[in-house]
């Protein structure tokens, strides 16, 4: 791999990297019942796999190309 490729996974990583940070917050769903409540969510559990999964992909071209 040349190093603008590996320049370009590095630039990758740090943008999964920052998407992750912007979605580790707590956010709450409205529960609708008889009494109103709202249970805490917070986004990036929805897509660890999936941002693990891209890491993992990254780690593994970046090996290849050194």
């Amino acid at each position: 791999m040349t190093n603008e490729q590996l320049n370009e996974l590095q630039s990758i990583r740090n943008a999964v990297d920052d998407l992750y940070t912007k979605l580790e917050v707590t956010l709450y769903e409205k529960q609708d019942a008889v009494k109103v409540s709202y249970k805490a969510v917070k986004p990036s559990s929805l897509i660890t796999d999936n941002l693990q999964y891209i890491v993992e992909k990254l780690n593994l071209l970046q090996e290849a190309g050194e």
